[in-house]
């Protein structure tokens, strides 16, 4: 079982180091570009292979971690539903797929929010992170709610969508590339790079309203 885990590992680290590298070529290209598109779809699929494969890791003997299985689950989710934007953006209307995405990761995030609590109960370390990326998520949420309510009043919503999900997944890259490189897993390693996120976000929200 040992031996599996191991060549999952480096299969999860291959194509999560091939996601960092597209995905920050996609951020630093500009949008909408050859260059931007085509490094972003490869980071999307990297990066479902690699959060896919993490999340039989971390239930492995001697591999289990409960928060770096929810990051996966939430990173896929970030990617899924970032790209379901766009199609959204083509199409006009509301698929199955969309309503089922946010319906699961909705019940996710609450559940994620219940682990918390539970935590911090029964004093358990780390239980803030769980508040911290359930809030998060429940928030993404309530926003792709209000994007399919509000699309064809405001066509240029499907963007910051887009670049809030994409950025957020890039973000989860960040933070298990340094919870491995680094080989720690303080609180200020969590919340580092989605401090950031959040930062690069909001200025190119500001950024997308004004024009």
């Amino acid at each position: 079982m040992e031996q599996i885990a191991i060549t999952l590992i480096y299969i999860h680290a291959f194509f999560g180091g091939i996601g960092l590298l597209t995905g920050l070529i996609s951020i630093m290209s500009k949008k909408g570009r050859f260059y931007h598109r085509k490094s972003g779809k490869v980071f999307s699929i990297t990066m479902l292979i690699s959060a896919s494969i993490a999340i039989p890791i971390t239930i492995m003997p001697n591999h289990e971690n409960l928060l770096l299985n929810l990051l996966s689950i939430f990173t896929i989710y970030l990617v899924i539903s970032g790209n379901r934007v766009l199609v959204f953006k083509k199409q006009h209307t509301l698929g199955a797929i969309d309503i089922l995405v946010t319906s699961i990761m909705g019940l996710v995030f609450i559940g994620m929010i219940a682990i918390g609590i539970y935590y911090k109960i029964n004093n358990i370390p780390k239980g803030i992170l769980f508040f911290f990326f359930g809030g998060f998520g429940i928030l993404a949420s309530i926003r792709d709610i209000k994007l399919y309510k509000t699309f064809k009043t405001n066509p240029t919503a499907y963007l910051s969508n887009h670049l809030a999900k994409m950025s957020g997944a890039f973000g989860a890259a960040v933070t298990a590339f340094l919870l491995a490189a680094l080989n720690s897993s303080t609180l200020w390693v969590w919340l580092t790079p989605s401090i950031l996120t959040f930062t690069f976000v909001t200025f190119w929200r500001r950024k997308i309203a004004k024009a």
